[in-house]
């Protein structure tokens, strides 16, 4: 090695000693590689989500927790008597299914979180464990309740169920026969409530009402209800002839009665000793058939016996009996060719004023023949 070469590694060697002395005394330093140690901190306690039953599964969650990431976790669950003493280890795992041992004690779990700079725990216990949970037992059927009429709404009323609170209930409508067999279930008839359609008319319902609890589930069914009737008016019967009859008590304005046919026989009267028997038939505006409404009619003049009032049978129709009346102060009843002879008819609810309400009036006649 030359003489200058030595010389010139002494003054690098010099120069660098100056810079490091400058900057130790400006408080600077040479950088380097750092690392700040964060052990794992509970910053949430851990919690334990599950029924406190026998049978049940119980699960821990870690809670939340700081410190270098990545952190992971662990669990020990640990058995101990109501007064949190006694306390033995049962397993690890972040699940525990509850035993019959485990009746009447409490449940810890350890969490222990651990990163790569340390470890911590923290812990959480349960209540007293209870007993395993008994599934729903029906006691008392379903039923039914509502209008059983197109239009209208029916309600399920669960029964009455024993077994472990809580239990909910879920219920499924189906339609049956008019004899309350051939059940089947209603699409999208999962309600407690169900309103009453054009499908059911004719027909009957019943509810499935199905019972869960932690313990299990049970299905119990409500008895048939009756053949639903259409929409309108209570009290509706189908007649053979395709109609309905409706009472007179269901009918209320702006419906009215109406005397759609009155039938004389015979027609033409031809003898005043001949019996005169008339059909009335009542309806109304809505071409419902009538029953109970009350009918009355007379001869104008007043040339034939007056009947009593007398109400309509299922079928809507009534019928009267009269006779020509002896002759007085010139009015005889007339047996000429040609001769019309009138008569008044009125049908009305009873308990109305004739002049209001449903009332319905008609003028008819019947042909003489001499």
């Amino acid at each position: 090695m030359t003489m200058n070469s030595v010389r010139r590694r002494a003054l690098v060697s010099a120069l660098a000693a100056s810079v490091l002395t400058a900057l130790a005394a400006a408080g600077g330093g040479v950088a380097g590689p750092s690392h700040t140690q964060v052990a794992p901190k509970n910053e949430t306690r851990p919690t334990i989500s599950g029924p406190r039953r026998v049978g049940e599964t119980l699960t821990a969650n870690p809670g939340t927790w700081s410190g270098t990431l990545p952190i992971t976790y662990s669990y020990q669950w640990v058995r101990c008597n109501a007064q949190m003493a006694n306390c033995t280890n049962r397993s690890s795992g972040r699940t525990y299914r509850l035993g019959d041992s485990d009746l009447g004690r409490r449940m810890l779990v350890v969490v222990t979180a651990r990163n790569s700079d340390g470890a911590g725990q923290a812990s959480v216990n349960t209540g007293t464990i209870g007993r395993r949970s008994s599934a729903p037992q029906n006691t008392s059927i379903p039923t039914i309740s509502g209008t059983l009429r197109e239009g209208e709404t029916l309600t399920a009323n669960p029964g009455v169920w024993s077994g472990s609170e809580p239990i909910s209930y879920t219920y499924q409508w189906q339609r049956c026969d008019s004899n309350g067999g051939n059940c089947a279930s209603i699409a999208g008839a999962t309600n407690r409530t169900y309103a009453v359609t054009a499908a059911d008319v004719s027909r009957s319902v019943r509810v499935i009402v199905t019972a869960r609890n932690p313990g299990g589930a049970r299905a119990a069914t409500s008895a048939p209800t009756g053949v639903a009737q259409p929409g309108g008016p209570a009290g509706q019967i189908r007649l053979p002839n395709g109609k309905i009859s409706i009472p007179i008590e269901s009918m209320a304005l702006p419906a009215r009665l109406v005397i759609d046919e009155v039938v004389f026989s015979p027609n033409p009267v031809r003898s005043r000793s001949s019996t005169i028997t008339v059909r009335v038939h009542v309806a109304d505006t809505r071409n419902f058939v009538v029953r109970g409404a009350l009918v009355y009619i007379r001869s104008l003049p007043l040339l034939t016996t007056t009947p009593p009032e007398a109400a309509t049978g299922t079928d809507g129709y009534v019928t009267f009996r009269m006779r020509a009346r002896a002759p007085r102060a010139g009015l005889i009843f007339p047996l000429r060719t040609g001769v019309n002879v009138q008569f008044y008819v009125q049908a009305r609810k009873a308990g109305e004023r004739l002049l209001y309400g449903v009332t319905a009036t008609r003028l008819v006649q019947v042909r003489t023949a001499g």
